[in-house]
């Protein structure tokens, strides 16, 4: 009578002796040879007897196939000798005569009464079989996008393949090497426990990216850790969880009350699936890192809708007067601001301003200076009192490192005049009767930012608009300071050139093809400012 010989790969062996003429291998409990190993089939293989007596195995269309001394198989007959394998067990064909003596290649030998280390330099050693499993649990890792649930399913798989009896699964706190443990798993295992009990092994794996191996403590002649041997552990095993040369965690393993140890080949397994799991960590950052992006980029889609709505809905046009503006944001949303509005009285409020800094502080500064403008510009005051008060609202709001260029200016129509105050911004420029330009003033005339000193006294500068067609031109810093590929800027030169190139354009056209001439210098560098130009051109 043929007798199979079933190794498993905790190092257990059974015998059981084939005396019905057809015998069903599986895992499922209702098999008659049932495997107590996960990745075997419900119902894996069968052996049966032809005619004449001779014993064959047949696979049963299992998801891991049957190998006979280590060749898959369909349907074979099998004798005295053969070795078979079905998930993880190892089958030895025998007769009741011989006492089953199962072969180990020297890298599947267990390591027995030693503590052994491989550096993250020495490769895998991994049997045809254990390759394909990796291959099945990528499979069944892949796609598990939240970090906790990946790693619990890891931890699930290590146990269910390397029969853990306590097991732990720990991340690294961001870019430091501190701990998060995730889950422990196992009978009687508490959190605190798992710690002290895997400390010292885990600091190893952790720092030296080595995988821990420690086989049959109850014979060995070595001290592993004081907690190995205090915590009757017999076997355990170590591994980090690596991936593009860096630790990202750790799992543990270990065994309590099973008698034989691990080998070479289960410590690499061991060590493929932390790999598993770390490329796995590696995907969920990246996802999340995508997933945040596109919040951050939808949130200031939002606030770029919303801080457009700030700027006027249209251009302005009177039967003497038409302005027009265009607001090009460094980022998605942007630190310049232009208003321009009729007041009650006739006069038309004309504001640019470029707040220091960008982005989201940048263009939250620009809303609650728009607010305070359209509060105190559109009262019949003295335009120095109402810079004053908003200087005095930025000093007290914004902080230190935060203050705002701009022009605040009043255009009288019947007087025929623009007068405006200069707090550190560019010159105005002049466009007298479409063919002669000035910049108004000089660089003395103008003030500090407001926001930057509290008790600043600004002046007053007055533009007398003659009786001809006149444009009053206004602009920020990012027109100058734009750079093309090679880092030279746009400058204020160019700027003017282009300006007496347009002379005789509307504003609409005006601001378009200033803008145009800006691109074309520029041509594919990304744009690092805010580029904001206003045109106001009133009759003669």
């Amino acid at each position: 009578m043929a007798v199979i010989t079933i190794q498993y790969s905790d190092g257990r062996r059974v015998r059981v002796p084939l005396g019905k003429p057809e015998v069903i291998v599986g895992r499922d409990a209702t098999c008659d040879l049932a495997l107590e190993d996960a990745i075997t089939s419900r119902r894996h293989a069968r052996f049966h007897r032809d005619d004449a007596g001779h014993l064959w195995i047949t696979d049963l269309k299992s998801k891991n196939g049957v190998l006979v001394n280590d060749q898959r198989v369909e349907s074979i007959r099998v004798k005295p000798g053969d070795m078979i394998g079905i998930g993880t067990c190892k089958l030895l064909v025998s007769d009741d005569t011989a006492e089953a003596n199962i072969p180990q290649s020297p890298r599947a030998a267990t390591v027995t009464g030693a503590t052994s280390a491989w550096r993250p330099n020495q490769d895998f050693e991994l049997s045809e079989r254990r390759l394909k499993t990796l291959y099945d649990l990528n499979e069944r890792l892949t796609g598990r996008l939240d970090r906790d649930d990946l790693l619990r399913e890891l931890l699930s798989v290590c146990r269910e393949q390397l029969r853990f009896e306590r097991a732990g699964i720990a991340v690294c706190i961001g870019e430091s090497t501190n701990l998060e443990w995730v889950d422990v798993a196992g009978a009687a295992v508490k959190h605190d426990e798992e710690l002290t009990i895997s400390r010292s092994i885990v600091d190893r794996t952790l720092h030296h990216a080595e995988r821990i191996l420690i086989n049959d403590t109850e014979d060995g002649e070595f001290d592993p850790t004081h907690s190995i041997i205090s915590n009757n552990i017999r076997s355990a095993m170590c591994v980090p969880m690596e991936y593009l040369q860096r630790v990202r965690g750790v799992i543990y393993g270990d065994r309590v009350s099973s008698t034989g140890g691990y080998t070479r080949e289960d410590i690499d397994f061991f060590a493929a699936l932390g790999r598993l799991g770390a490329m796995g960590l590696a995907t969920v950052h990246l996802v999340d890192e995508v997933r945040q992006r596109e919040r951050v980029e939808l949130q200031l889609g939002l606030a770029r809708q919303i801080q457009t709505r700030l700027f006027p809905d249209e251009p302005l046009r009177t039967e003497t007067v038409k302005i027009d503006a265009l607001n090009d944001p460094g980022q998605k949303i942007s630190g310049d601001y232009y208003d321009f509005f009729v007041r009650e009285d006739g006069k038309i409020v004309i504001v640019i301003a470029d707040v220091a800094g960008k982005g989201v502080p940048a263009s939250l500064l620009m809303a609650n200076l728009q607010a305070a403008v359209r509060i105190t510009l559109n009262e019949d005051s003295d335009l120095p009192d109402v810079v004053d008060r908003l200087n005095e609202l930025i000093c007290t709001n914004a902080g230190d490192d935060r203050f705002v260029t701009a022009i605040f200016g009043l255009l009288d129509l019947e007087a025929r005049e623009f007068r405006y105050i200069n707090a550190g911004h560019h010159l105005p420029i002049v466009i007298t009767n479409k063919t002669d330009f000035i910049m108004h003033g000089t660089i003395d005339d103008s003030d500090l930012p407001i926001g930057v000193e509290s008790d600043v006294t600004f002046k007053q500068h007055t533009i007398a608009i003659p009786d001809q067609p006149t444009t009053l031109l206004f602009y920020t810093d990012g027109v100058p300071d734009a750079e093309n590929d090679k880092g030279e800027p746009y400058t204020e030169d160019r700027f003017l050139n282009a300006v007496k190139s347009n002379l005789s354009h509307s504003p609409a056209e005006m601001v378009e093809r200033l803008r145009r001439s800006i691109k074309q210098f520029t041509r594919n560098a990304p744009q690092t400012d805010d580029i904001t130009l206003l045109a106001v051109e009133i009759d003669g």
